[in-house]
This record gives structure tokens, C-alpha cells and sequence, in this order.
């Protein structure tokens, strides 16, 4: 990594809440104030908003679950020995799967209450399957040892929706529509629909389910609350000497404009004085499908003008970015999404009038992220919640490959000949290649032994198979790994870094 004037070293950077150790292959110093980081230009405005720190179902299943009189004192002295059970035909259930509710008592002479922790395992490993089930026990003479069970499973009859869905509503009775039709209600099958319907920008939904008109139906009853319009600003100081420690951000986004489960987003970021660093963000995304297919696209513009005295150099960054991404695990307790996308980066300095680099990247990318969250707290267990659930773990991997076409530029050469060839403008690294392929690696853990003290942990990596050019770069300081040193005060093609955190008191509102 390199470090102001090309000083190479192993670096350990520390502050209150955070210790980084980075580790980095050589590169060499730019020849002019570095270049602003990519954290920097596309930097979050406000942390990531929290999960819901309710369960996404609530289940009202009026599925009668009576004692088993078979359990009185009365019957104590009835015995039979067990050959096997006989489960009542329901489509979509296997009776085979219920086999490990009785299968290590055959041959066993038992009382009859038995029948009724048959029974109880039975409708056990039914619900935790996500069958709202119940097991009876009906009106029998066991003589040859083989004991009959009835399920009575539930089976959605309809789904109503209560609130504003908006322009959006079209897109939720998609999602909505997968849960009616089935033999049998699942929750775990369910569970990806609501939290799809969940995730549509600026709406939030949650099923409770309610007996029907027949034996074994539920109703629906899908409660909708909409927020169209969210707006958010913050101030920070974790800006560079340079261009200025001082920064302010102000975001707006607009839900549901087409129907389509899309988001639109405006940003502004700048610098007090409005002069040394302005950035610009526009971004559209949208749903497509009935499965939660996401796509979008961004454009971001960013201003760069270094209070140098003497020294009027500039640095102008353009980067369009296109995605597409799809969740292809999603429950509250676990979500992996694959996703892919290109960005199409142009980067300029100037010295006055006089251009000093010039950067043109095209990259393809392909990134895998999964999360886990501890499966108790999102039941509600001990008083944690998916919000802030006793554990989390999440990690995400990137691949990059830069692209030689699309208006990229070429490398400088053996020497850096061909970037000082008369009417040429050098990268901002003379040894860059911009079709350079590199990983990044990202993992954040937390661990809760107290509901309101947190522990956490955030390494980081990245590999190079080249030498980069500066947006793609791995780096150090306030906006990754290090807080309290300017963004880019270690910078180079690999490293890897850690951010360990304590924490007290909570995210959530109370």
C-alpha cells in the first residue's frame, strides 16, 4: 500500500471503537493529491435501515388442539405393542416424513397414552415443517398394533388486503397470489412472498391469519402501511484534509411512482463552502416478475477542487452503474441474493486548464451476499428481535473483471511509453491496467450477550491480479477501515482489514 510520498509499510491504524491491521502489495505514489476513494464518491448517506423487529406472520389457526382423553387415569391399564402408524392421506404432506414420530417404539409394548405423544410429535414436526397442522386421534380398535392418525391441515381460502398498497398494488396481489391456490398453507413457503411484498420500497406488510368458514380454512388478512415519500440528511466530519473534514448529505426517495416496486433516489453531498466537493446521485431500480427480480441503474457526478494554494487541480468523476439481482433464499432468518451488474467509471485531473490523467473503466461485476440472523430472535425469544437479534452474520463476495471495449482506456505500456506520447494524457497510474480482474470480500458479525451491548467484527479484503487504477483501489481511513484517518491514507491493489466494535444501547426506537 502506499502512503503519502510511496512509503511502503505494514500499518496499524486505531481508534475508539476500531482497530484495522492492513497488509498490502507496493504501489506507487501518484504524482498528484491522490485521487478522491471510491467510498468517498458513493458513500451511504444514512446506515442501512434496520429489519423489522416483528414477525412477518401472526397465526390465528382456530385448529382445535384438545388434551387426548386417552391420557386419563381410566385407560392407565391398557397396553398394546406398536406395529405401525397409518396417517390420514393429505396432498402435499408424505407420510413417509413422519416417520421419526413413532418409528423407535415399534415392537414396544406401550400404554395407550402413548398414542397421544405419538400424536403431539407427530403435529410437532408438522408445524415446524411451516404446516399450520393439527394430529387427531380418531375412533379405533387396535388389533394388530398399527394406530390411525388424522392431520388436519389449514388451507388458505382467500387473502384481503387491508391499507393503501398505492400505485404498487398490482405488484403485491402478484406476490400475494402465490399463496392461494396451494392444497395446504405453508408458512416457510409463505414466508418469501410476504417478505417480498415486504421489501417493495415504501411499503411494509404483515399476514395474520384467521379461522375461515370451514374446517381446516384461514383467511388472509394482509395489513398494508405505506410510506411514499422518505427523505433523510446527515452531517459528518469524516471528510479528508484536503477537500475538507466537514460534509453534509441530503437524500430523497421516491416509492411506487410506476407501479412497478421501483425506488427512485436523489442525492446531494457537499462540502460546507460548496466549493471543494459536490456529488450528485440519481437512481432508479424496479421489480420485475412475481419472484422478486430486481433491476436498476445509477448516475453519479462528483466535484473535486482541493483548497491548494498555488495548486488549482480538479478531479472530475462520472460513474453510471447498472445491476440486476435476484434473492434466491429469502426467510427472515437467512437470505442469499446473487447479483451482477456493470459500471462504467470516468475519472479526470486537471491542473487548471492542463489535463494531468484521465481514467475510462469498464467493469463487469458478479456478487454473492448472504445474511443470517439467529432463527430464536426472530421468534421474539428472550426479548431479542430480527431488529437486533442476539447474532448476525453477513458476508458478501465480488468479482470484477475490467473490460477492454466500451470506450475503456488502454494501459500505458511496457515503460509507460504510450501514456506520454505527444497529445496523450497518462491514467492516474502509469503501471495501471484497466482490464485488471480483482475479489473483494466483505463479513460483518455481531454477537449480543446483552440486549443492549453488542459486540461486533467487520474484516474486509481485496485481491488484485494487476495493478489498479484509482477508483478501483482498496483502501483505508474514515469512510472503511480506520476512523480518524483520512479516506485513502493507506491505499494499494490488495489488502484485507478488520474493524472490531463494542456497543451499548440500541438502534430500535423504543
Amino acid at each position: 500500500m502506499r502512503q503519502g510520498g510511496n512509503q511502503m509499510r505494514a500499518i496499524h491504524l486505531y481508534s475508539a471503537a476500531a482497530m484495522a491491521i492492513t497488509l498490502a502489495l507496493p504501489a506507487q505514489a501518484q504524482t498528484v493529491p491522490p485521487v478522491p476513494t471510491r467510498e468517498q464518491i458513493q458513500q451511504p448517506s444514512l446506515p442501512p435501515a434496520q429489519p423489522p423487529s416483528e414477525r412477518i406472520v401472526a397465526a390465528d389457526d382456530g385448529i382445535e388442539r384438545s388434551p387426548c382423553p386417552l391420557a386419563n387415569p381410566e385407560f392407565a391399564h391398557i397396553r398394546f405393542t406398536l406395529r405401525g402408524v397409518q396417517f390420514s392421506p393429505v396432498e402435499g404432506i408424505d407420510p413417509a416424513a413422519l416417520a421419526p414420530s413413532w418409528s423407535d417404539r415399534v415392537g414396544q409394548e406401550l400404554p395407550v397414552s402413548a398414542i397421544c405423544d405419538i400424536r403431539d410429535r407427530a403435529a410437532t414436526m408438522l408445524r415446524g415443517q411451516g404446516y399450520l397442522a393439527a394430529v387427531r386421534v380418531p375412533p379405533q380398535r387396535i388389533e394388530d398394533g398399527v394406530v390411525r392418525l388424522d392431520i388436519l391441515a389449514a388451507r388458505m381460502a382467500r387473502i384481503e388486503v387491508r391499507g393503501d398498497a398505492g400505485a404498487n398494488e398490482a405488484l403485491l396481489q402478484r406476490y400475494l397470489s402465490r399463496l392461494e391456490g396451494q392444497p395446504l398453507f405453508n408458512i416457510k413457503a409463505a414466508e418469501r412472498y410476504l417478505l417480498l411484498a415486504r421489501d417493495i420500497p415504501g411499503m411494509d406488510a404483515r399476514l395474520t391469519l384467521r379461522p375461515g368458514g370451514a374446517p381446516g380454512e384461514v383467511v388472509g388478512e394482509v395489513l398494508v402501511t405505506r410510506v411514499p415519500v422518505l427523505f433523510d440528511a446527515n452531517v459528518q466530519n469524516f471528510g479528508t484534509h484536503d477537500v475538507g473534514r466537514w460534509t453534509g448529505a441530503a437524500r430523497a426517495r421516491f416509492a411506487g411512482l410506476t407501479g412497478m416496486g421501483d425506488l427512485t433516489t436523489l442525492a446531494f453531498y457537499a462540502t460546507p463552502d460548496l466549493d471543494e466537493q459536490k456529488v450528485v446521485q440519481a437512481a432508479h431500480e424496479m421489480r420485475i416478475g412475481r419472484d422478486g427480480l430486481r433491476i436498476g441503474g445509477s448516475f453519479t457526478y462528483a466535484w473535486t477542487r482541493p483548497g491548494i494554494a498555488g495548486l488549482p487541480i480538479k478531479s472530475d468523476t462520472q460513474v453510471v452503474s447498472l445491476f440486476a439481482a435476484y434473492p434466491v433464499t429469502l426467510t427472515q432468518a437467512h437470505r442469499f441474493t446473487l447479483a451482477g451488474g456493470l459500471d462504467l467509471i470516468d475519472q479526470d485531473i486537471a491542473l487548471g486548464a492542463v489535463p494531468l490523467n484521465r481514467d475510462r473503466l469498464r467493469v463487469l461485476g458478479l456478487r454473492a451476499e448472504a445474511g443470517w440472523i439467529d432463527p430464536a430472535s426472530v421468534a421474539g425469544r428472550a426479548g431479542y428481535s430480527p431488529a437486533e437479534p442476539r447474532w448476525s452474520l453477513g458476508a458478501a463476495l465480488e468479482a470484477r473483471q475490467g473490460l477492454r471495449f466500451l470506450g475503456a482506456s488502454d494501459d500505458c505500456g511496457p515503460g509507460g511509453a504510450a501514456c506520454f506520447l505527444p497529445g496523450a494524457v497518462p491514467l492516474t497510474r502509469v503501471e495501471g491496467k484497466p482490464g485488471a480482474f480483482l475479489l473483494r470480500a466483505n463479513v460483518a458479525a455481531e454477537w449480543r450477550p446483552h440486549r443492549s451491548f453488542t459486540l461486533s467484527a467487520a474484516p474486509r479484503a481485496q485481491w488484485a491480479s494487476a495493478p489498479l487504477l484509482a477508483y478501483e483501489e482498496f483502501s483505508g481511513g474514515n469512510f472503511t477501515v480506520g476512523r480518524g484517518f483520512d479516506p485513502g491514507t493507506v491505499i494499494g491493489d490488495s489488502g484485507a482489514a478488520v474493524a472490531l466494535e463494542a456497543r451499548y444501547g440500541s438502534f430500535v426506537p423504543a
